[in-house]
């Protein structure tokens, strides 16, 4: 089908290419007997008076030549005449008109492709802006969060200081009252010791023996 539809438009461009060449041809031709004509006529008229007959002779050559260009133009309007029907028989304005319908189409479709990307660009630069307004939020929560953390941090440290100090105050007064009692007793030890030792060095004989009378008496007295 693709290969029928190919073959008259083939057919159809050769016509329009002879066609074309023959205008070209048509029209040099004619061209070139009227500046023949015209160089004869310039010709004949720097010439004498004695060859004015050989000068009606070329203006009748000049008549000839213009019917010729005209019967040649009629020529090529028929056959311009003959390429258009042949064109609007052959499908090819069909074909032409589908393919402009193609191109349309196409132009369309690249249209909205391009409002979609547009519009996918202006969703993407309002996300950025969104990401951007959120990740100064983030930045400023954290920010806060890290200041009250530190503040936390702070009041601890200092409450286990306190905690610290005054653990310590107990722990030294409590060393301190140890320190004392044991001094007390190793002092009352030291006196003990002392007063034994001057017992034993000013009491006598008849002092012991006053002494053991006298508790002997009151164990009398107890009993």
């Amino acid at each position: 089908m693709v290969r029928m539809k190919r073959k008259p438009q083939r057919l159809i461009l050769l016509i329009i290419f002879f066609a074309v060449l023959s205008l070209f041809l048509n029209s040099g031709m004619a061209l070139a007997g009227g500046g023949g004509a015209q160089g004869g006529g310039q010709e004949s008229a720097h010439e004498s008076s004695a060859e004015g007959a050989h000068g009606g002779e070329q203006g009748k050559d000049r008549s000839a030549d213009l019917r010729d260009l005209l019967y040649r133009f009629i020529n090529f309007a028929l056959l311009i005449i003959i390429l258009f029907v042949a064109i609007k028989k052959s499908g090819l304005k069909d074909s032409l008109t589908g393919r402009i319908e193609e191109i349309k189409q196409r132009l369309e479709d690249l249209s909205k492709e391009k409002e979609e990307a547009e519009t996918k660009y202006q969703d993407i630069e309002k996300r950025l802006r969104d990401f951007d307004g959120k990740k100064k939020e983030i930045v400023e929560q954290f920010q806060n969060e890290g200041q009250a953390e530190k503040e936390r941090i702070i009041a601890e440290a200092h409450e286990r200081a306190k905690q610290i100090v005054a653990q310590a105050e107990l722990t030294i007064q409590q060393e301190m009252q140890s320190a004392k009692d044991r001094l007390r007793k190793e002092v009352m030890v030291l006196a003990a010791d002392k007063a034994q030792e001057t017992i034993a060095k000013e009491m006598t004989d008849e002092d012991q023996d006053r002494l053991v009378s006298e508790f002997i008496e009151r164990v009398g007295k107890i009993h």
